[in-house]
């Protein structure tokens, strides 16, 4: 069924100007969303779950003048029970004999739509790789220059992993009492989120476009906030694609929205604010991924709050006990086991993350079961920033430490008089050189499982350099460790396998 478009009457609050594109106020995607789901409520029974699909955001509908413009809305009913809902405007120039219709936003109302199938809790819950801590303050003023009432990011991580960022919505709240979607500012500062990562990673002031799918499972309030995980689909180029996934503080997913499309709006006006970010790198432990099958690292201040929702029960049972700062450490350390576990994986992994068992059955040391029931060898790592895990075909050993003189303190505790004249004659300072036999001796611990003790009696480290360092096990087994620093923190790696 077709109907004629219906004019809309919406009270324009001072504060929708605060939505501005190129110095002009517009209305945001989020509130055309909810004008035309308002509208076209009495066509549809609400259910437990709204779906939107094949959302489109035209053309800018401006708020220049005192009063909105002339705005309508068109609901057309299909006979497979979707609504196809489009806001339009008319426009007539000055002098002009011709009024023009302008589309501004078209979803379809589908209610029909299988559940959501959220993705699993450890890869949501964190970031993996280097983090970008991102100023809310610069974000407003330089990257999304909206007014007060859409400045509702509270705190941003990002990484080439995708963005993990904290929000709600305005304060004073919102006077409006009902909302069909939820508060719309809450999704708003996700599209903020993805914006800032386009302008970090792919250089580029971009804008939601187009959305495939939009699910609200559970409206989001007024007065609470969120966590948003915006995760790239495709990143290469325009136009960037996001999944973002909303949750309230107990993990509880709200709102999934599927393969947004994001591109430049501004027509190559608008560009990422010079000189606010430094080069982007690549992987900073790339120099030992060719010696391992798979390698995760992650900041431990990327963890979301519900991130103890992907443990298993045996893992909880270890997590109960700890400190809260102990607790960090090993959270982060059972994130980066899962995910090092998918990551090995031929194809998607779909496990849940409680099924992904990370403690071995001594209830000591790691391990990372992959899909297929195989259990490579594996190591974990975390100082107070970083964590790491690595699998390998053989043996494997991993560390990081802050550099600090904390090694060279106690030389007598872990190195033989011989190695500590060899601290002395490197071409590294001394503190340095300590703290990389100190690592390289962890690092064969946790490859060996033998004692820490044990292996600073029987193993000697025979040369150190910056990149690596040479050790001898028992008097004929020669090991190698090689060393990256990364932010002034010493990450080491060996593996069990024959050298020359």
């Amino acid at each position: 069924m077709n109907a004629d478009p219906t004019a809309i009457s919406f009270a324009l609050p001072p504060f929708f100007k605060d939505h501005h594109v190129q110095g002009r106020p517009v209305l945001a995607a989020v509130e055309a969303m909810e004008l035309l789901v308002a509208h076209a409520g009495r066509h549809f029974s609400a259910s437990t779950v709204i779906n939107l699909t094949n959302i489109r955001f035209d053309k800018f509908l401006f708020l220049d003048t005192p009063e909105p413009p002339p705005t309508f809305a068109r609901i057309t009913s299909s006979n497979d029970g979707t609504h196809r809902a489009v806001l339009t405007s008319r426009f007539k120039r000055p002098g002009a004999a011709i009024t023009r219709t302008l589309t501004h936003v078209s979803l379809t109302i589908d209610q029909e739509l299988p559940p959501i199938d959220p993705p699993p809790v450890d890869t949501i819950a964190c970031l993996t790789g280097r983090l970008t801590r991102v100023d809310v303050d610069r974000i407003y003023q330089d990257m999304v220059p909206f007014g007060p009432a859409y400045r509702n990011i509270r705190r941003l991580l990002i990484s080439p992993d995708g963005a993990l960022a904290r929000v709600g919505s305005p304060d004073p709240l919102d006077p409006r009492s009902a909302l069909c979607l939820g508060s719309g500012y809450v999704l708003d500062a996700a599209f903020h989120a993805a914006c800032v990562w386009c302008q970090r990673y792919g250089n580029t002031v971009a804008f939601p476009v187009t959305i495939k799918r939009r699910s609200i499972v559970r409206p989001t309030r007024l007065d609470e906030p969120y966590t948003a995980r915006i995760v790239p689909i495709h990143n290469d180029a325009p136009p960037f694609v996001f999944d973002i996934f909303i949750y309230d503080n107990t993990g509880r997913l709200c709102e999934a929205v599927h393969h947004i499309e994001m591109r430049d709006v501004s027509g190559g006006r608008r560009k990422p604010p010079a000189g606010f970010w430094q080069p982007v790198t690549g992987d900073p432990l790339s120099a030992f991924s060719g010696r391992v099958s798979g390698i995760v690292l992650l900041e431990r201040e990327s963890m979301a709050e519900f991130a103890a929702l992907a443990l298993s029960d045996k893992e909880k049972q270890r997590l109960s006990p700890m400190t809260a700062t102990r607790s960090r450490g090993y959270l982060s350390a059972r994130l980066a086991l899962k995910q090092l576990s998918r990551s090995l994986a031929d194809s998607a992994d779909r496990r849940p993350a409680q099924t992904i068992e990370t403690v071995a059955p001594d209830g000591q040391r790691p391990q990372c079961p992959l899909a297929d029931g195989s259990m490579p060898y594996c190591s974990v790592a975390h100082d107070h920033r970083f964590t790491v895990a690595v699998a390998s075909r053989h043996p494997v050993g991993v560390d990081v430490e802050p550099l600090s003189d904390k090694a060279s303190r106690a030389p007598d505790l872990f190195m033989t008089p011989t190695e500590q004249a060899l601290v002395k004659q490197t071409s590294v300072d001394d503190a340095a050189a300590a703290l990389r036999v100190w690592s390289a001796k962890e690092a064969v611990a946790k490859a060996t499982g033998h004692d820490l003790a044990e292996v600073w009696q029987r193993v000697r480290v025979t040369r150190i350099v910056t990149a690596e360092s040479r050790l001898v096990m028992d008097g004929c087994t020669v090991l190698i460790a090689w060393h990256i620093l990364v932010d002034n923190h010493l990450f080491t790696l060996l593996t069990m396998e024959a050298q020359p």
